[in-house]
């Protein structure tokens, strides 16, 4: 069996960057061992499965998968997916916002494809309600996996834990006071897949308020090795738990207004850029996260 997947980059910025994803537009015919194993094949953080609705509470279904195992969401494959079926004419629409469904394991999630004349521009997904799981009271068994100083975790002016967010994956936020020590985060990846195991986590979202480019709100870095995936260039579930970590933390405010442009994989020479909108109310947090993309190549995978 051959299968065409097209190589996507979701997030970019300017084109350029951002975290590719493969992406198979018809899958309804594989089976899961074979979605994995395509996945395998293509050898990127994730590829998204398309599969025809079955239902119509939603439009499409997607299964994600990664190299080694299905995850439940993601958000990068998420932007690619949809900008790949409207690219290819699949989903159109003409200076207006078309609103998806689309039916995840991380339930049925909505998805609003902005197009500039005929052309696809922007992908916006919402999130599951975020969940926030537990805070860190014990700081050292994570600082020394990701041979980091207890001091430099943290934001100046603020009284923060790192905490476990969910908007469809869990990630540890962990806030730290400048962009010296983001960079300086060095992980030993086989005790940070076991420590996120241990604490049923895909891995940690590192994050500080000082940025690389003037536009940005903050810079961040996502570790998932348990996941399989050791730094990821883009992260769009991870950045959207950003975003509610800031505003319930009240780091940043909650209004319609409120804007969040998360940099990722500066240092991975592979400058990306997530647009996270948080929107309702503190007790109710919407979060959708959106960007563009490109796609690289169309590749045949045989099985």
């Amino acid at each position: 069996m051959n299968k065409d997947v097209y190589i996507v980059n979701a997030f970019t910025s300017c084109g350029k960057g951002g975290n590719g994803a493969g992406v198979v537009i018809d899958s309804t015919a594989l089976t899961s061992l074979e979605m994995q194993a395509i996945a395998k094949k293509v050898g990127l953080s994730e590829t998204a499965f398309v599969i025809k609705a079955q239902s119509s509470d939603y439009d499409y279904e997607v299964k994600f998968f990664t190299p080694t195992t299905e995850v439940d969401l993601c958000g990068h494959a998420t932007i690619a997916t949809f900008y790949t079926l409207a690219k290819l004419g699949l989903i159109k629409g003409n200076n207006t916002t078309v609103k998806i469904k689309q039916k995840t394991l991380a339930g049925i999630l909505d998805v609003e494809l902005i197009f500039n004349g005929n052309n696809i521009e922007t992908v916006l997904m919402t999130q599951a309600a975020p969940i926030f799981l537990f805070s860190l009271e014990d700081l050292e068994p994570l600082c020394t996996v990701l041979n980091l100083s207890k001091d430099e975790i943290g934001l100046n002016g603020f009284n923060l834990k790192p905490t476990a967010v969910s908007t469809g994956l869990s990630d540890i936020m962990l806030p730290v006071r400048s962009l010296k020590a983001l960079k300086s985060i060095k992980p030993d990846f086989k005790a940070l897949a076991n420590y996120s195991n241990s604490l049923n986590l895909i891995g940690v979202h590192a994050f500080t308020l000082e940025t690389e480019n003037q536009g940005s709100t903050v810079s961040t870095r996502n570790f998932g090795p348990a996941a399989g995936i050791d730094e990821e260039s883009a992260t769009g579930t991870s950045n959207g738990a950003l975003a509610a970590y800031l505003v319930k933390n009240e780091i940043l405010p909650l209004t319609e207004d409120t804007k969040i442009i998360c940099e990722q994989g500066y240092y991975m020479n592979n400058p990306s850029e997530i647009m996270a909108k948080p929107e309702g109310t503190l007790d109710n947090i919407i979060i959708k996260v959106g960007g563009s993309a490109a796609i690289i190549e169309k590749k045949v995978v045989s099985l």
